[in-house]
């Protein structure tokens, strides 16, 4: 394999940190920045519950992983939010995907006590404790991406239906398979609870709907480029019989492609996840079959909206569903989340 390293790996793949309103954790460095609206900005929501509490709402996001474009995405959601809604923001973002990292970034949140915290539980069961001390301190939680469930005490949930995902990916592939594949499944990993819901959806499809369609392989890459790559490589050597590819993270495509290219293949089907730059140009270029783009927008934005009618007193529902589309070369530049 040609010798590439780290930086000019994520490089090309355009997986730059996110520059503005963070505060790091992990390893590397990040600026730090909080957002605030000016006064004219505030809403009614804004108001109410700024009257409640005789401060300015205040509301810390926490980024799993700030070289991730997705989530850049959802930053951004948030932001907005909180011009039009008139809330304090602060976002604080990992550089690792790393249950340390997101264990210590949640409990520095709390300390704060801001009045909600927005974050992605990828791996609940590692900083369920901190649920509980959130709860105790008033702190209202909010779940985007990945979900703690009802039991955690979160208030609410923001993000893509994981059974639907999976059901519909096995659609995508048995339509573009002709109904038999062999498919490698890649997560970033094995216990990451969005990831494993859409995967058990996705085989349980196959199984009743679709039993020419065979998981030969599930494995997992940390959500890391390099990693990513040098694992597909292994694996489609092990495996020649593969002839479809699942990615359930978000640099798993253009990782894919790169691997096929790197070992010379041809006639592997590749279905990734989100629609990043670099994931969407492999699209138009033929080297990704087509990816499935989540709204991760939607995810920040519903997210401060739902945040503020909680502080507000009013009705928030229990989940938010912030919806996908499939990306192919026939809708690569048309394609909306409606």
């Amino acid at each position: 394999m040609k010798k590439i390293s780290r930086r000019d790996f994520l490089k090309a793949a355009g997986l730059a940190a996110a520059a503005v309103g963070l505060t790091a954790c992990g390893t590397g460095a990040a600026s730090s920045a909080a957002a605030s609206a000016p006064a004219s900005a505030v809403s009614t929501a804004a108001s109410a519950a700024a009257s409640s509490s005789g401060k300015t709402p205040y509301i810390i996001e926490i980024n799993p992983l700030i070289n991730l474009a997705v989530f850049t995405n959802s930053d951004k959601g948030i932001t907005d939010a909180s011009s039009e809604l008139g809330f304090k923001l602060k976002i604080l973002g990992c550089t690792e995907l790393a249950d340390t990292a997101a264990y210590e970034m949640i409990q520095s949140a709390i300390t704060e006590q801001p009045d909600a915290i927005v974050l992605c539980p990828w791996d609940y069961s590692a900083i369920a404790p901190l649920y509980q001390d959130a709860e105790d301190k008033g702190i209202a939680m909010i779940d985007i991406s990945s979900d703690s469930g009802e039991d955690s005490g979160r208030v609410t949930f923001v993000g893509t239906d994981n059974t639907t995902y999976g059901q519909l990916a096995a659609g995508y592939i048995n339509d573009l398979s002709g109904g038999k594949a062999s498919v490698l499944t890649m997560m970033a990993h094995l216990d990451t609870s969005n990831q494993l819901e859409q995967r058990t959806a996705f085989e349980a499809k196959c199984a009743s709907d679709y039993p020419d369609i065979k998981t030969i392989l599930v494995d997992e890459d940390n959500g890391d480029s390099v990693t990513g790559l040098q694992k597909f490589e292994d694996d489609l050597k092990a495996h020649p019989e593969v002839d479809t590819i699942f990615c359930l993270e978000s640099i798993g495509g253009v990782a894919a492609a790169n691997a096929v290219e790197e070992l010379g293949l041809s006639g592997i089907n590749i279905l990734a996840i989100d629609n990043n730059d670099d994931t969407v140009q492999y699209i138009r270029d033929g080297k990704i079959w087509g990816t499935m783009a989540q709204n991760f927008y939607k995810m920040g934005h519903q997210a401060g909206v739902a945040a503020m009618d909680y502080l507000a007193g009013k009705t928030v529902d229990k989940v938010y569903d912030s919806g996908t589309v499939l990306i192919t070369k026939d809708n690569v530049d048309s394609y909306t989340f409606g």
